[in-house]
């Protein structure tokens, strides 16, 4: 997938470009090649990268252009950060474990719950957290605000994808489960949640309208 044009030329003129870019210099085991992904797209797929982290270099997979969008936003451009303490964190819309990634290389001990219902997301999530095995529990559910099930759209990329959207490449039928009951059960077992990451396609607002204070 090509990106824009438009999206091209607008990209140097935002300053958290520079600063994700120097940032990446350092994170990345080969930082010039994501880059050139990242502002032309294009390229085949998929490809394995090493990223420098707290705990010592992981190993990332990324499957299109998308995802090299994606691990540019988490690991340098922090769009979910985490303080270096974390201890537990609650990951909705997983997508394929990147921001997990993140989020489990903090430290060594912080434990992540990840919420990612789409079937093929799942599987390359278990590819790439594979080095993390206990340190994540893995709900295969869709966030809402009450229990059921519903038609979740999904596009092949897997970065866009979420509870009623009928206008993607298609839909599958997911297991939907009460979001705050579910937060009410983790912190009850483990204790206060230290980030609770939300990207669900834009229910975010109300996920967190339906949040017991």
């Amino acid at each position: 997938m090509d990106r824009p044009l438009s999206s091209i030329l607008s990209a140097p003129f935002k300053p958290q470009f520079y600063v994700a870019f120097w940032r990446s210099l350092w994170v990345f085991d080969k930082p010039l090649e994501i880059w050139w992904r990242y502002v032309f797209g294009g390229g085949a797929y998929p490809l394995t990268y090493h990223v420098r982290t707290p705990i010592g270099r992981i190993r990332a997979t990324v499957y299109s252009f998308d995802d090299v969008r994606t691990l540019v936003e988490c690991f340098g451009k922090i769009d979910y950060p985490a303080r270096a303490d974390a201890r537990l964190i609650v990951d909705v819309g997983s997508n394929i474990g990147l921001s997990a990634l993140y989020f489990l290389s903090r430290n060594d001990h912080v434990h992540v719950h990840l919420f990612e219902p789409l079937p093929a997301n799942i599987e390359r999530l278990e590819e790439n957290l594979k080095d993390f095995q206990g340190r994540y529990t893995l709900h295969a559910v869709a966030a809402g605000i009450e229990d059921g099930s519903a038609d979740f759209g999904w596009e092949p990329t897997g970065r866009y994808g979420g509870l009623g959207l009928t206008d993607l490449s298609g839909t599958i039928r997911v297991e939907v489960v009460d979001l705050d009951e579910r937060l009410g059960e983790i912190i009850r077992e483990a204790g206060d949640i230290d980030v609770l990451k939300l990207d669900v396609e834009g229910m975010e607002r109300t996920l967190l309208d339906a949040l017991t204070p």
